[in-house]
């Protein structure tokens, strides 16, 4: 007899073993030459619908007035991108079917890669039919995420060669910048909203742990990108003073760890593998940290004394981040792009700082290959085009759900976008694209309820109510 559970409580549950499932286990490890990781996969979603399907979860009260248990089947269909979904879960099972009975004696085919179409496939039916989303999820991201950076430095440290699933980290940069980028997004976010100091102290190794293994990788693509997050911050997010104070901490983190990279891998013996840093492009970041925060502070200093940092909102600062990440992303496109072409006319020390920064980028994306470009050459021209469409539809979907007033929704479609984005340069590693397929669905299928608000024209300045009590935010 089942216990007494809802849905939710439910769905709860069978996310928590997907996330620890992707974050712990790779696509490497294999039993009789199948991915174990896809077989899991593949059993757990089957799993949740099941028994959200015969589970006496959350229930309906017909006009009779008896209750009965929810069902999740694939129908109706409410969305057009349901109609994706279902088209893919047919398509997989058909090409199981069809590959086992053209080569019927043929040992050695791989069907994991179908199998985890079909897991996602089903992921999407049960996320989007009500699951909830809760900051839990992402504390389980960050350790998980903490182990794998662990096994990555300690390689680096001690210069041992690991087991085979030690290894799997270092075999993609560009998998593993992927997986490192996520635990560092997560970390910054829980470290920017987290009230509790000890929480916060731990948010912060943590992330700072995930900055120093994404150093190590040396992806420079993923640089450019974590410095897009910090930027959009506060863009997405509703830019409380609060909330800005904390991402800049977390940015000149970034900044100053990555400056004196080049001290810690040439002139200390902490690392043993080669691993290389530039001593000039040091100076020059520390030159450029130094510039940005006497620019922040002096906006800074302008703050009243007093003020509560929750309730100030930096709309100003907000158009000002806006900006500059408008500006990042024209100049990481132009020097990806066409980079190579250029030429750079002036004194022997500019020649040489875009020798040394520009050049880089573009080669880096020119050896990077798309995960698009994997999806075409792997599943064919079908699956491709799929999954391109699939994305096009998402992306609108995410346009319409995104709100201020909606935060947790909000740090969702940002690190979706940032992964849509890595899309265009590298494939991540199978079970980290599960973890950004589930995220992704939260971001289209999360119901998070909006914020209200109450302005109140004092002076200069806006006080705004949450919900009718005291407490309320002013803007700047």
């Amino acid at each position: 007899m089942w216990p007494k559970m809802t849905y939710s409580e439910l769905s709860e549950k069978c996310i928590f073993l997907l996330l620890i499932l992707s974050m712990l286990l790779t696509k490497e490890i294999k039993a009789a030459d199948f991915p174990v990781y896809s077989l899991l996969l593949l059993l757990a979603a089957l799993g949740w619908m099941a028994a959200g399907m015969f589970f006496n979860a959350d229930t309906q009260r017909p006009s009779g007035g008896r209750k009965r248990p929810v069902w999740l089947p694939f129908w109706p269909i409410r969305y057009r991108t349901d109609l994706l979904a279902l088209a893919a879960i047919i398509y997989e099972a058909a090409a199981i079917v069809c590959r086992l009975f053209q080569d019927p004696d043929k040992g050695g085919i791989d069907f994991s890669g179908n199998a985890e179409v079909l897991a996602c496939m089903m992921i999407y039916f049960l996320i989007s039919s009500g699951a909830k989303f809760g900051q839990k999820y992402f504390d389980l991201i960050l350790y998980g995420g903490l182990l794998l950076i662990a096994f990555f430095l300690y390689r680096h440290v001690t210069g041992a060669e690991l087991t085979e699933y030690g290894n799997i980290i270092l075999k993609d940069t560009g998998a593993a910048a992927s997986c490192f980028m996520l635990v560092c997004m997560v970390g910054v976010y829980r470290y920017c909203v987290c009230k509790d100091r000890l929480r916060s102290i731990f948010y912060l190794a943590v992330t700072a742990a995930g900055y120093l293994a994404l150093f190590l990788n040396r992806n420079i693509i993923s640089f450019w990108l974590m410095t897009a997050y910090f930027l959009a911050i506060p863009v997405f997010l509703r830019p409380t003073a609060r909330l800005v104070k904390r991402d800049m901490q977390m940015f000149f983190l970034f900044g100053f760890m990555l400056s004196n990279m080049s001290l810690l891998t040439e002139y200390t013996p902490i690392f043993v593998t080669d691993v290389s840093y530039s001593l000039e492009h040091s100076v020059v970041l520390d030159l450029l940290l130094a510039a940005g925060g006497i620019l922040f502070f002096h906006y800074w200093e302008k703050i009243p004394e007093g003020v509560d940092l929750e309730r100030l909102v930096m709309r100003k600062m907000r158009r000002v981040y806006k900006i500059l990440l408008m500006v990042s992303g024209i100049l990481f496109t132009g020097i990806a792009v066409s980079a190579d072409r250029w030429t750079v006319f002036g004194d022997k020390m500019t020649e040489a700082a875009w020798q040394d920064f520009a050049l880089p980028l573009a080669e880096a994306v020119k050896q990077s290959k798309s995960g698009f470009y994997f999806c075409f050459r792997e599943a064919g021209v079908t699956a491709g085009i799929f999954t391109v469409v699939f994305c096009t539809f998402i992306i609108c979907k995410l346009w319409r759900n995104y709100g201020m007033d909606r935060p947790m929704t909000g740090i969702l479609i940002l690190i979706t976008d940032i992964f849509m984005v890595q899309l265009l340069f590298f494939k991540p590693a199978a079970n980290t694209l599960t973890v950004y397929w589930i995220l992704m669905l939260f971001a289209v299928f999360n119901k998070e309820e909006k914020t209200r608000m109450v302005s109140v024209r004092i002076r200069e300045e806006t006080l705004r109510i949450q919900g009718g009590i005291e407490r309320g935010e002013m803007e700047s």
